[in-house]
């Protein structure tokens, strides 16, 4: 259905004619399309969702990232709304996805490791005098801004653990955080940086040939965060086997908890994730639990 009124949204908005669509990914919150179009820029990507807020603040979070670092991110077009379908129009970003199989055949992974971690570091580079939304941020301190996220994602997890809907490893890692959030964030740096949100690998988009970041797309929850907030990101994916979080800890002097703060936020952050969206699978979050689980305990942190 979505296809279906893509030609006419296209054609009626950008007031050209659609010559072909092809669908080229899809992920939790929407499915895009390649959209060849008879006038410039001649392609253009159609993203289509279900939920609206959601596209309209990706709209806002691209607008405003876009002049601010050194990778390309999506011009966007326009938002419109058919029925219960958002339709978000951006630039096309040419290159091949980073979840795709083909990046195991790429031709220098030293390249294209070292191109992605530029890329975070030069968003790292842009700082602001706050922390918080990249739209609002209002916090003096990463901690502060923390704490008030957290006090979210400990109410939902603690409800559905009631509820016998979340596993008792999840709910355990959980007041582990609650139990040593002081400590934790003792060990921040209080610089307030600009971060993308979900840097990882399937929002990259890379050139194969160059082994190079081609640039990056669908923002989420865009922050000016610590420095470290981030990292969790370059250890999902391809970007394990390509040793980011590695390269990233060579070239960078990280904190005594950095390991520890990774597997908070992807913890976190999938949580989060569950309250936005309703429903996730588990073995992710099962995972990343008993991994912070563990390194608390190897670190000596209160039980």
């Amino acid at each position: 259905m979505s296809t279906e009124l893509i030609k006419p949204i296209v054609e009626k908005i950008m007031n050209t004619e659609v010559k072909r669509i092809r669908a080229i990914g899809k992920g939790a919150s929407g499915s895009v399309y390649l959209t060849k179009i008879s006038t410039e820029p001649f392609e253009i990507a159609v993203k289509t969702s279900k939920y609206y807020d959601a596209v309209c603040k990706e709209r806002a979070m691209l607008d405003f990232l876009s002049p601010k670092v050194s990778y390309k991110v999506p011009k966007t077009y326009f938002i419109h709304r058919e029925n219960d379908t958002v339709f978000l129009g951006m630039d096309y970003i040419k290159g091949m996805s980073g979840k795709s199989k083909y990046i195991n055949f790429i031709p220098s992974r030293k390249r294209l490791r070292n191109s992605i971690i530029d890329a975070l570091m030069n968003a790292q580079s842009v700082h602001n005098e706050k922390f918080g939304k990249y739209d609002n941020p209002v916090y003096d301190t990463w901690a502060e801004y923390y704490k008030d996220y957290f006090v979210d994602i400990y109410t939902f997890t603690k409800a559905k653990f009631e509820k016998n809907e979340i596993e008792a490893e999840i709910m355990e890692a959980v007041e582990l955080i609650k139990k040593n959030f002081d400590e934790i964030f003792n060990d921040t740096n209080n610089t307030a940086c600009l971060c993308h949100g979900d840097f990882w690998m399937p929002n990259l988009i890379i050139d194969f040939w160059k082994s190079e970041l081609a640039g990056a797309v669908d923002p989420f929850d865009m922050l000016w965060a610590e420095s470290e907030y981030e990292l969790f990101c370059l250890t999902l994916g391809f970007g394990e086997k390509l040793k980011l979080y590695d390269e990233y800890k060579r070239r960078n002097l990280t904190s005594r908890y950095c390991d520890l703060k990774v597997e908070m936020y992807a913890l976190c952050n999938e949580l989060n994730w569950y309250i936005l969206l309703g429903e996730m699978g588990h073995d992710y979050l099962l995972f990343r639990a008993k991994r912070l689980i563990k390194i608390m305990k190897e670190m000596g942190l209160e039980q």
